[in-house]
């Protein structure tokens, strides 16, 4: 009997990661043997290199010189995680890039990009703004931002796909007056945003924003972690470029929860009264702060439910 080689879930991810890779002149390789990829008579433990022989990436993106740039594991529902800590420790003596994807919901498209392609994205893009500073194109000084680069067609130097914050205000704020929600004309001025993480690598998002019947809330989670950084431990903002992609599908939350209100649904919307508990009790669990904003006309304090959570600690 045969077994089909992929998965649901890792059927989605080899798609989403092949739709992006052409832009970056890389290959996608899966079920890669670590041993492959990894010098293993460079490894410092003997059982980490019996280990590579046995085992497999899930997936391996590879450079125009056949060397490998990043490693993406999935580690969905009945992973076992008792080698996790072994092939960590090879990719970060070998200073490879590693992400561990862990739920089918990381995996699905929120906001017209997938979190797979974004995590690409930002690999090759970082890959590039470092080269720039090597080559002297760009100050030793200037730190990475994704959203810095546009689109290829772009009509402004606004004009990214990366920015989520700027495209999600124009976003909720006509989504408001479309739906006779706008209690003024700069409804953007009271969104409110929140991103805290746990020590485990799970990021909780919560946006809010002011409207007619109230407040209105969206939220968003992702569990996903970078054991190994590579060449991404000198770029010291990937952790907060990720933590905007999570704004940015809380944002896509709240784009549906404005739809849902508007047509008189929203009593399947979950209130701001449900969710400020929710983001204290984060703050109670040890959760720390990702990222955060407070337009000053917003009715809703995020940072303040957290806060009552934590003693008053952000860090």
């Amino acid at each position: 009997m045969l077994r089909k080689f992929r998965n649901y879930s890792e059927d989605l991810i080899q798609q989403q990661i092949r739709a992006v890779i052409g832009r970056h002149g890389v290959e996608l390789h899966e079920k890669v043997r670590v041993a492959d990829i990894i010098d293993i008579d460079m490894l410092d433990q003997r059982e980490l290199g019996t280990y590579a022989l046995q085992s497999h990436f899930d997936f391996v993106m590879i450079d125009e010189n056949q060397r490998a740039v990043v490693a993406i594991e999935f580690d969905g529902s009945g992973h076992s995680t008792s080698n996790d800590e072994k092939k960590n420790s090879i990719c970060n003596q070998a200073d490879l890039p590693l992400f561990r994807i862990y739920s089918f919901r990381e995996v699905r498209e929120i906001n017209a990009m997938t979190l797979t392609r974004y995590l690409v994205e930002l690999v090759f893009h970082a890959r590039v703004f470092q080269q720039m500073k090597s080559d002297g194109r760009l100050d030793p000084t200037e730190p990475f931002m994704l959203s810095g680069f546009i689109k290829d067609d772009a009509k402004s130097i606004f004009d990214s796909e990366f920015d989520f914050v700027a495209n999600a205000n124009s976003k909720l704020t006509s989504a408001l007056k479309k739906n006779g929600l706008a209690e003024d004309e700069l409804p953007h001025l009271s969104i409110n945003r929140l991103v805290v993480r746990s020590s485990d690598d799970d990021l909780r998002a919560f946006v809010s924003i002011n409207s007619a019947k109230g407040p209105i809330m969206g939220s968003a989670s992702v569990r996903i972690s970078l054991p190994s950084p590579g060449f991404l431990g000198e770029i010291g903002s990937v952790p907060m470029e990720i933590a905007q992609f999570v704004d940015g599908m809380a944002c896509d939350d709240l784009y549906e929860n404005i739809r849902l209100v508007g047509t008189g649904a929203g009593h399947v919307v979950r209130s701001a009264d449900e969710l400020l508990p929710e983001i204290t009790n984060l703050g109670r669990q040890g959760y720390t702060l990702a990222l955060s904003s407070s337009g000053g006309r917003s009715e809703v304090d995020l940072i303040a439910a957290f806060k009552a959570g934590t003693g008053g600690k952000l860090f």
